[in-house]
């Protein structure tokens, strides 16, 4: 058997995870490899790091593969934000019943869309949205961008995460809003409690 280095590993898995995601509607994987910077302590990040896989083992497993390509998840505090569309209102049900299962997870946010209506020009609008968003946030002063995540749906932007304050959290919320394509936001986010000093 062929010995390969550690390092070497590490870059093909976060290069295979890249890719898995950009395959499909993405279910969370990439969101672990930049969890580290956050906010979140280290116990949550690990809850919220099984829960993901676990979702993503079970999506791929015959019960729940046919909802593979239609639904993205987004752990965060033990919080699950389903997204995507699914041509079905019972998939709808189905979805949720299959978190329910997964060991950790305090809430679900269930905001898929039930649709016949989302093709390509859809779906490419809506990676536009997450893309210019990813750009915008980043280079907005005084928020931590890091420490949300976002996914856009027929021009609908639904939010989770934890903001630092209140203003940070208007903040985000207004330049999602005033961003090019974006027809609605739909916030599940939280404000942080403060830190005991």
């Amino acid at each position: 058997m062929i010995s390969i280095p550690s390092k070497i590993r590490s870059t093909v898995a976060i290069a295979l995870i890249s890719l898995l995601a950009a395959c499909t509607q993405p279910t969370g994987l990439v969101n672990v490899a930049s969890s580290p910077a956050e906010d979140r302590s280290f116990e949550t990040l690990s809850a919220d790091t099984a829960i993901t896989f676990d979702i993503n083992e079970i999506l791929l497993g015959e019960k729940y593969r046919d909802l593979f390509a239609e639904i993205s998840t987004d752990a965060y505090e033990r919080v699950v934000l389903l997204t995507g569309t699914v041509k079905f209102a019972q998939n709808k049900q189905r979805a949720t019943d299959l978190v329910r299962g997964v060991k950790g997870v305090k809430r679900i946010v269930n905001e898929l869309q039930v649709t016949n209506d989302y093709g390509i020009g859809a779906a490419a609008n809506d990676l536009w949205i997450e893309t210019k968003l990813k750009v915008l946030l980043l280079g907005t002063k005084d928020i931590r961008s890091i420490n949300y995540r976002w996914r856009s749906v027929n021009g609908t932007v639904y939010v989770i995460g934890a903001a630092r304050s209140q203003q940070e959290m208007n903040t985000v919320l207004d330049v999602i809003r005033k961003t090019d394509r974006v027809k609605k936001v739909i916030n599940h986010a939280w404000v942080r409690p403060p830190k005991a000093q």
